[in-house]
């Protein structure tokens, strides 16, 4: 677990990208010291990213979870979450970062790709056969050109290309149930639903308070989000609050009772039993079992 007692929250700023647009999408090498600089303690990103791996092998942790990345894979990092890089020292990459703003600058009306709500339940990874990585490698060739050049309406072409790119992501991450999904006025109220939680589980923790921020009732409420994710609104709204709960617990040296007031629970108490009816263990006991693993 790391030394300091928070996350290290980056943005694109203090990035210093070399292709760098308006501070809203940058594009930045990584390879050697910058990557470590970087990416080697546990971080939180104020943007969306595409790590992409061009050389050798490394291993990137996103919210627990670990991803072994080698040439040909590229990683979707979300915002907000927590991740951390470990790699070898041949490892190279080049990692692709836009704000919400710079990605909803062009309307497509195609729901796959229109803003950044499609992000939602997409996949961490995605494995390039070789001839797509060659291709989606020059997509990020003519995003470098065209950035580089500062000409009229060079903002909407990146946006643009940034876009086809998160297609072709799509498209290799096999996600064929999140491709498949309609775009409708039930999708849209799932989507609110879920930018919702993420703005505000800390204080709103009952189906109802979402329900009514929608204008929905709550069973209507649970039943479009159990069609789209096989789990109800409740159970999204705990996960949400757990996963908050999971990183704090193993990236930060903040205690039990911090965490709980952190994330809106009256005491300590009562943090850890909302903790253990969905994890099955108490929080300090979830936090030793990850430092005895190390």
């Amino acid at each position: 677990m790391p030394d300091s007692a928070t996350i290290r929250t980056i943005n694109i700023s203090s990035l210093r990208c070399p292709v760098n647009i308006s501070g809203d999408f940058g594009i930045l090498p990584l390879s050697g010291e910058k990557a470590l600089e970087i990416l080697a303690v546990s971080f939180k990103t104020k943007f969306f990213a595409l790590l992409i791996t061009t050389a050798g092998k490394a291993e990137v942790t996103l919210d627990g979870t670990c991803h072994p990345v080698s040439r040909g894979n590229v990683v979707f990092i979300n915002y907000n979450q927590v991740g951390r890089l470990e790699m070898e020292s041949t490892f190279s990459a080049r990692m692709i970062v836009f704000t919400r703003s710079f990605y909803n600058l062009i309307y497509t009306g195609n729901h796959r790709i229109k803003n950044d709500t499609a992000f939602s339940g997409l996949p961490s990874v995605a494995k390039f056969r070789r001839q797509e990585f060659t291709e989606f490698l020059g997509t990020v060739t003519d995003i470098i050109a065209e950035g580089s050049r500062q000409q009229a309406l060079a903002r909407e072409v990146v946006c643009l290309l940034l876009k086809v790119m998160m297609l072709k992501y799509i498209r290799a991450s096999g996600g064929e149930n999140y491709i498949g999904f309609k775009t409708n006025r039930t999708l849209a109220y799932v989507e609110s639903f879920e930018t919702l939680v993420n703005q505000n589980f800390r204080q709103l923790k009952r189906t109802s308070e979402y329900a009514g921020k929608l204008n929905i009732t709550p069973n209507y409420l649970n039943s479009i989000v159990k069609e789209r994710m096989d789990l109800t609104a409740e159970q999204y709204i705990r996960n949400r609050v757990i996963l908050e709960a999971e990183r704090l617990l193993l990236n930060t040296n903040l205690s039990v009772t911090e965490i709980a007031f952190d994330l809106g629970f009256t005491d300590k108490s009562h943090f850890g039993k909302y903790f253990r009816k969905t994890t099955g263990e108490s929080p300090n006991r979830f936090r030793q079992k990850f430092v005895s693993e190390q």
